[in-house]
């Protein structure tokens, strides 16, 4: 008794061990079982070629596969690898693994289910300041999913693109006053969904208000024939070629096709009946053919054919001769109020102007800049004014229309500017209000995600005396040159002025 009872011990102990080895009790053979799933790679984008990573079974076996995509079967989708088609984008895909075993049974085991053009970010996108000194903010983003991936950063301030900021450090000026800032990182990679991670946001407050004050003025009252001040102002020369080559026939005549060359010496002080001080400046246009000039003649747009890249024989030489004074490199202006007292003379073809465009225009050129208008005359249609905006995708503005001459009379064309808010006025009175809020309804439908409200940034003022070319209120046609008479044309500045608003208004010295 006792030795019969070991044998039955000895044999449920070889039986436990038997099943936990996966043999069958019965028959003695081992167990058909996966020891691991077929793999795929975790990210796979269209365009890729997928090359599945075998499974693992307990005994030996052949086999064979069938690509899944949404858990149905891919048509002829068969072999150890698949190239992942553009309509498999946003879908799920895997692959079924049969395995054949030595008798003739088989068994299936499906690998994890990735999502076609997934790329798989992991960790936040925050920004914060570099140092107490507070002088700049620093972005920290995740790495690269893939190292062929790319990653591109954007900064924002009050809602807005800020454009050409694209590293991980961002410079902080009067640009953000009373804005939020806060910055975008968008990862890529050809066969993916981007993944655009948002970044927290951190305000910057108002500056102290203070009771609107003069901050800058030209009065232009210095000596009688002096040119302007060369501290503040720069005096243009040249006939508006976008091309430094000045033998290639790039037709734009500052984008607009028109008439002059500048050249200093147009713009000078003189004395001015109706000026608050007796002098102003005298911005100058003449005529080549009845006033040449003893340096020229000069070259324009139109002195070159378009079809040989060669000058016109005879010659086409520029017709007029004007003047363009910019405070480019020399002063910006970002906020408050900027005015200027003008007045003009001349009949069609007659386009004077006080405009500004953003300090980083040599850096992102135009309309990425940004263009305030504040004044541009039309001798053609010489009861109107026109304030303007001009961005990437967008032109809003206003004019007025005194019902008879604006141009041929003193009056204050002034601009009055915060952030995210641009107002035009005519001797004091505001006439046309735009806030970047209201671009993003028709008819510009802005998106300042992608395209900026390009005007929370420093800009330069111009004051110029065009001719000819689309001027404004000319439905973008150009004026024609038989129309444009000969008498000298003249603009007239009794002076600008710049003064805070609202606390708002900061001059820059470059």
């Amino acid at each position: 008794m006792f030795r019969n009872r070991l044998v039955s011990t000895a044999v449920a102990v070889t039986i436990s061990a038997l099943l936990l080895a996966g043999v069958s009790a019965a028959t003695g053979a081992v167990a058909k079982k996966n020891l691991a799933a077929p793999i795929i790679p975790t990210m796979i984008g269209t365009g890729e070629t997928v090359v599945v990573t075998k499974g693992r079974w307990n005994q030996t076996v052949s086999q064979s596969y069938q690509w899944m995509l949404d858990g149905k079967a891919i048509k002829k989708a068969t072999k150890t690898s698949y190239l992942v088609p553009v309509t498999n984008l946003g879908k799920k895909l895997s692959v079924v693994e049969t395995a054949k075993f030595k008798d003739g049974k088989t068994m299936t085991k499906t690998s994890a289910a990735r999502v076609v053009g997934k790329l798989n970010v992991s960790g936040a996108t925050t920004i914060a300041f570099k140092s107490e000194a507070k002088t700049s903010l620093v972005l920290s983003s995740p790495e690269l999913p893939k190292p062929t991936a790319t990653k591109l950063i954007t900064w924002y301030a009050g809602g807005s693109l800020i454009e050409a900021e694209n590293s991980a450090e961002l410079l902080i000026d009067q640009r953000f006053d009373s804005l939020d800032v806060t910055a975008r990182v968008v990862f890529s990679h050809v066969g993916y969904t981007p993944v655009t991670l948002d970044a927290n946001s951190i305000g910057f407050a108002a500056p102290s208000v203070t009771p609107n004050q003069l901050i800058w003025a030209d009065e232009f009252d210095s000596e009688i024939g002096t040119g302007p001040n060369s501290t503040d102002w720069h005096d243009v020369t040249g006939n508006g070629r976008s091309n430094k080559d000045p033998n290639t026939p790039v037709a734009t005549g500052w984008g607009n096709l028109e008439r002059q060359y500048y050249l200093p010496g147009q713009s000078v002080v003189q004395s001015m009946a109706g000026a608050t001080d007796g002098k102003g400046l005298l911005i100058t246009a003449k005529n080549q053919k009845v006033s040449p000039h003893a340096s020229g003649p000069f070259d324009c747009w139109y002195s070159f054919s378009s079809r040989t890249g060669k000058k016109y024989d005879p010659p086409e030489n520029c017709e007029w001769v004007s003047g363009k004074l910019t405070t480019e490199d020399r002063i910006g202006f970002l906020y408050g109020r900027l005015e200027a007292r003008i007045k003009s003379t001349g009949a069609t073809g007659t386009w004077p102007a006080f405009w500004m465009l953003g300090t980083d225009y040599q850096k992102i050129g135009w309309p990425g800049c940004g263009e305030i208008d504040i004044h541009e005359g039309n001798g053609g249609i010489p009861n109107v004014n026109w304030g303007t905006l001009h961005g990437y995708n967008y032109w809003p503005g206003g004019s007025k229309n005194l019902g008879k001459s604006i141009m041929e009379d003193w009056h204050v064309y002034g601009l009055e500017w915060k952030p995210n808010l641009i107002s035009f006025t005519f001797d004091g009175e505001v006439y046309k209000t735009i806030t970047a809020e209201e671009l993003k309804s028709p008819p510009w439908n802005l998106d300042l995600k992608k395209n900026a409200w390009e005007f929370n940034k420093p800009q330069f003022a111009i004051l110029n005396l065009a001719i000819g070319g689309r001027i404004i209120g000319n439905n973008n046609q150009v004026v024609k040159v038989a129309d444009i008479n000969s008498d000298t044309k003249t603009m007239q500045v009794d002076y600008i002025r710049y003064s805070s608003l609202d606390g708002y208004g900061t001059l820059i010295r470059y």
